[in-house]
């Protein structure tokens, strides 16, 4: 098995996040944070859809490669999901307050 195939979710690593002794970065928004996310979870269906055709196809061999690719998208899918839910929540909340 190549365990050099094996990728991270990118931005969604919390590895990446929480990691110390990282100098500080410029902040960014919010909604382009958010905008990033839906690209990568985007850009990572995509990919789940090229191997899966690719399988299909006869051009990719290797089984779990596929099963790796369809994982991931999924779990990016519903992280984002899930964030989505919080976000959701958080409004209605807000909008329940008394003011």
């Amino acid at each position: 098995m190549d365990v050099g195939s094996i990728r991270t979710l990118g931005s969604i690593d919390p590895r990446r996040i929480y990691e110390g002794g990282a100098a500080p970065t410029a902040q960014t928004s919010f909604a382009a944070q958010l905008n990033h996310a839906l690209g990568e979870v985007n850009q990572l269906q995509g990919q789940r859809d090229q191997i899966v055709t690719d399988m299909i196809s006869g051009r990719a061999s290797e089984v779990h490669d596929v099963m790796t690719a369809a994982q991931e998208a999924q779990l990016a899918f519903e992280l984002l999901l899930e964030v989505r839910n919080k976000l959701l929540e958080s409004y209605q909340e807000l909008m329940r307050l008394q003011v």
